[in-house]
C-alpha cells in the first residue's frame, strides 16, 4: 500500500540563547493562502543527530531530487471538501495530495487526506482525528494521541482500517544549516507513530500490516512550514526514508531581524488593480504572491526593499477571473502575512 504523505505544518516563534522557541496559535498557525516550495532530497548519509538544547545540524550538502509546492486552501474548494465538514483548511500538494485539517487555539488536527493520482486514487477519513500539534508547545514538551480511520481505494475495492498511537516531543533546538542558508533559533520535533493497518478487499480480511514511523521536523521562527523534514518508516520489515527541505525560505544570521507586517489590501472588491501595503524591516527581498482558492499562484512579484517603512505595490489583476483571492507577502526570514480580497 503506497504511503499517504502527511503535510505537517506546525510553526514556532523566535527563540534566543536564553529563550527557547515556542509554538503559538496566534503567531504561527498556518493561514489560507500560504505557499511553500519544497525540494525532496536523497536520504543517503543523513542523520537526525544531535539531540538536545543549543545544538547544530549541518544539512548544507544535500542531493536534490524533485521539487514540489504546498499551498493552504479553503477546504470547500478541494475535491473531497464535502467529506470533511470540520476542516477549516486544506493543504494542496501538487494538485495530487490534499490533506484536510482543523486548526484552532488548542492545536492542529489531521482529519484525513485524498490522493488523486491516477494509478491509486484513495480517500482517508479519520473517525477519531489525529492531534498533530498542540498550542503552546516548546522544548521538552510532549503529548500522546490515539487516532483511527479508514482508507478507501475504490479502484480495487480495498479498505484499510487504521488504528494508531502517536507521541510528539519537542526534543531539540539550535542552529540548522541548509543549502539555502543558516537558520538560528530552530526547534525540532520528533513524532513516533505505531500503526496497525487491517486490509480488506470486497469485505474480506486480507492482511494485517504493522507500520512504525519516526518523523523529525525542524521549524524556523515565524514560518508556516517546516524547514526540513526526515521521515523513517518501517512497514512490516520494509524500510523507507523520505526527506525534503523548504526552498521558499533563505537562511539569515541571528543579528538580522527581517520581517513584514501590517498588511492592507484595497480596494475590496477590486476590478482592474489591487494595492498591497505592508510594513517592511528593510534591506531584504520581499515576495508578493496572488493565490486563488485552489492554492494556485496566479501572480508573483519580487521587490527589493533597502530601507525600513511602509511599502505600497499596485498589482494588475485585470486578467484574473472574478473570485476570491489571497495576497501573500513573505520575506527571506520565512515570515508570511496573508489577506483575502475579492476580484469582481
Amino acid at each position: 500500500m503506497k504511503k499517504l504523505y502527511i503535510i505537517a505544518l506546525c510553526i514556532f516563534v523566535t527563540g534566543s540563547m536564553l529563550a527557547q522557541p515556542t509554538l503559538t496559535y496566534l503567531e504561527n498557525a498556518p493561514q489560507i493562502g500560504d505557499v511553500s516550495n519544497i525540494q525532496s532530497v536523497s536520504a543517503n548519509g543523513l542523520s537526525h543527530e544531535p539531540v538536545g538544547p543549543d545544538v547544530s545540524w549541518d544539512f548544507s550538502q544535500l542531493n536534490d531530487l524533485t521539487t514540489g509546492q504546498v499551498t493552504v486552501i479553503d477546504p470547500s474548494t478541494a475535491p473531497a471538501g464535502d467529506e470533511f465538514p470540520m476542516a477549516n483548511m486544506a493543504f494542496n500538494m501538487n494538485d495530487s495530495i490534499f490533506t484536510y485539517c482543523l486548526v484552532n487555539e488548542t492545536g492542529l488536527y489531521y482529519l484525513g487526506s485524498q490522493m488523486i493520482i491516477v494509478q491509486i486514487p484513495s480517500l482517508q477519513i479519520y473517525s477519531d482525528s489525529r492531534k498533530f500539534m498542540e498550542y503552546p508547545f516548546t522544548y521538552n514538551d510532549i503529548f500522546t494521541d490515539t487516532y483511527k480511520g479508514i482508507v478507501t481505494v475504490e479502484i480495487v475495492n480495498v479498505e484499510v482500517r487504521v488504528s494508531a498511537i502517536s507521541i510528539v516531543t519537542a526534543d531539540s533546538y539550535g542552529t540548522l544549516i541548509l543549502p539555502t542558508g543558516t537558520f538560528t533559533d530552530v526547534l525540532r520535533t520528533t513524532t513516533v507513530d505505531e500503526e496497525i493497518d487491517s486490509i480488506f478487499q470486497d469485505g474480506t480480511f486480507l492482511n494485517l500490516m504493522l507500520v512504525s514511523r519516526i518523523q523529525y521536523l525542524w521549524y524556523a521562527p515565524s514560518s508556516t512550514s517546516p524547514l526540513f523534514s526526515m521521515e523513517i518508516s518501517n512497514s512490516t520489515g520494509s524500510m523507507d526514508t523520505c526527506c525534503f527541505y523548504s526552498i521558499t525560505e533563505a537562511g539569515i544570521h541571528a543579528a538580522e531581524n527581517f520581517s513584514v507586517s501590517d498588511l492592507n489590501v484595497y480596494p475590496v472588491p477590486a476590478s482592474e488593480h489591487v494595492f498591497i501595503e505592508f510594513q517592511s524591516s528593510g534591506n531584504q527581498v520581499v515576495t508578493i504572491s496572488i493565490v486563488n482558492q485552489l492554492g494556485q499562484v496566479m501572480l508573483n512579484r519580487e521587490i527589493s526593499r533597502q530601507t525600513p517603512g511602509m511599502l505600497s505595490e499596485k498589482i494588475d489583476i485585470s486578467a484574473l477571473p472574478a473570485g476570491i483571492y489571497f495576497a501573500n507577502v513573505s520575506c527571506k526570514s520565512g515570515k508570511q502575512i496573508t489577506e483575502k480580497f475579492v476580484k469582481q
